[in-house]
């Protein structure tokens, strides 16, 4: 019993490192991605070249992504060297 519980704690604690060491798509060189949440939900934007940049165009500006997400956004633009509002 205890060697099966030992078993499974290690392999709780593989599983772990394998997860945190993973890196996911990152924002940079021209490239956005970042998660965005909303009180009834979220979602994950991906984009490139005229794509990032006229999504980064919306961010903080009037009619466009503000608060806590456009601040994201924000950041995201700024890491992938594209220009906010």
């Amino acid at each position: 019993m205890l060697g099966g519980v030992l078993g499974l704690l290690a392999a709780l604690a593989v599983v772990l490192v394998i997860s945190l060491s993973i890196a996911g798509p990152r924002s940079g060189k021209g490239c956005i991605n970042v998660g965005l949440s909303y009180a009834t939900g979220g979602q994950q934007v991906s984009r490139c070249g005229a794509g990032a940049r006229a999504f980064c165009s919306k961010a903080g500006g009037p009619g466009g992504i503000t608060g806590v997400t456009g601040r994201t956004v924000a950041t995201a633009c700024r890491k992938a060297g594209l220009p906010v509002g």
